[in-house]
């Protein structure tokens, strides 16, 4: 029953939406005990990529007359603002929405009738509860809101490592004293017997001393 105007289709070529045609989001209701023969007509989408919109103006209120072509309402994205047209004559029976709400594609935003004697029948009209359950199953899903990270915990430094008892070093032994009284011990003193060959070792011994000087080596006798 609502279609986009020509020149409003050429406008928005730039977001690719020329090639396609809109789909009419509108269903009939028959006739009941209560309610004439109406039309619930939904946000249609404006592009194949659109999920959602919101109506940035009415130019319809209830009871209005309206004629195939006319602008009924200004349909926002978040790419174009475009006129919403009639595609039959009619009469706005009930609108269904505000201006200014985000709207899932396919949500009920009015109902229309044939006849302007049926527009008093939806002066209280709200939406069956199917028609609702059907609005909120075409509503994209919100997000879930990620929980913050847990805050770090600083870790516990490793234990220090256990230090060596130092080991205990013996003092060194006392040096052997070269004393005079040692060597006197040693050598004047002794009560050993002195052979024929130590005696003649020790004569040799001393001519050389007095000859040379000193040899370096300890005195035989």
């Amino acid at each position: 029953m609502f279609r986009i105007s020509k020149g409003l289709v050429k406008a928005t070529r730039k977001w690719q939406c020329a090639t396609t045609l809109l789909r009419t989001y509108s269903h009939s209701v028959p006739v009941t005990a209560s309610l004439p023969y109406h039309l619930v007509v939904g946000l249609p989408a404006l592009s194949p990529t659109m999920n959602s919109g919101s109506l940035a103006e009415w130019y319809v209120q209830e009871g209005d007359r309206f004629a195939a072509g006319d602008a009924v309402a200004k349909i926002e994205t978040d790419k174009a603002s475009i006129d919403f047209e009639a595609q039959d004559d009619g009469y706005v029976a009930k609108l269904l929405q505000p201006v200014g709400v985000d709207l899932a594609v396919g949500t009920p935003i009015m109902v229309t009738v044939e006849d302007e004697a049926d527009v008093a029948a939806f002066a209280e009209y709200t939406l069956p509860k199917e028609e609702k359950a059907a609005a909120v199953a075409a509503s994209p899903p919100t997000p879930a809101a990620t929980p913050p990270p847990p805050p770090s915990v600083p870790s516990t430094p490793p234990p220090p490592s256990p230090v060596a008892a130092p080991v205990a070093v013996p003092p060194p032994p006392p040096p052997v004293s070269t004393s005079t009284s040692s060597v006197a011990v040693a050598y004047g003193f002794s009560t050993a017997k002195v052979s024929p060959l130590a005696k003649t070792l020790a004569a040799q011994q001393k001519a050389y001393i007095e000859r040379y000087g000193t040899t370096g080596q300890r005195p035989i006798l």
